[in-house]
């Protein structure tokens, strides 16, 4: 009886110490997917503020141009909350009511038209 449960408990700490393992390779994983988006953020802002002072020195916009412009497109979804969202439009091939999250209409399959360029 002592063997096998000996032979247990060693099957049970190699199966935790996979689990352990995976888990660690999984954690660094997504730490340096974190580290990535971060880099990535700042440059999108970095370059974001470059397009907005080119606009605001070259043409004479203001900031309240900006802020305003944010939130109408804020709201375009119907909720201000900082994201842009889904619309709900009418499909210019077939008339169709379609969501702006998909790229295509899903009854034609024709490509819908986007006010968003970044996505």
């Amino acid at each position: 009886m002592s063997l096998a449960w000996d032979i247990l408990q060693h099957y049970q700490i190699e199966k935790a110490k996979t689990a352990a393992d995976l888990a660690s390779f999984k954690v660094d994983s997504l730490s340096a997917r974190k580290d990535n988006t971060k880099q990535e953020l700042e440059e999108l802002t970095l370059a974001c503020q470059a397009m907005w002072e080119l606009l605001r020195d070259h043409l004479g916009f203001t900031d309240e141009h900006l802020r305003a412009k944010i939130l109408e497109i804020d709201a375009r979804d119907g909720v201000v909350d900082g994201k842009i969202g889904a619309e709900m439009i009418d499909c210019p091939h077939c008339g169709q009511k379609a969501s702006t999250t998909k790229p295509n209409c899903i009854y034609c399959g024709n490509r819908l038209p986007s006010r968003n360029v970044m996505k």
